[in-house]
């Protein structure tokens, strides 16, 4: 199997959110779910002061679905949605 590069954009309810809070919390999940080292967190603008918080990882294909994984993002406090929004096989 290959492995996949996956990029999931979470989004805060609030403005005012603890983006670090936040991003740190997904990260550790992100880590389990994928069995992997490496979470790259970037933060983006979307509208009236709110930002997305994008965290790109790789994982196994065989790994399958992402679905269980946004599910448990959206009960991580302070966040109103997660949707994984890019998934591409990697070469090499």
């Amino acid at each position: 199997m290959a492995t996949v590069g996956v990029i999931i954009q979470v989004v805060p309810g609030s403005p005012d959110a603890d983006f670090d809070k936040i991003s740190e919390e997904c990260s550790k999940l992100i880590k389990a779910y994928a069995e992997t080292e490496r979470v790259d967190v970037k933060l983006e603008p979307l509208a009236f002061g709110l930002k997305a918080i994008k965290l790109l990882f790789l994982m196994e294909e065989e790994k399958g679905d992402t679905e269980p994984l946004e599910d448990q993002l959206k009960k991580v406090d302070g966040v109103q949605n997660a949707e994984t929004i890019d998934v591409r096989r990697t070469i090499g």
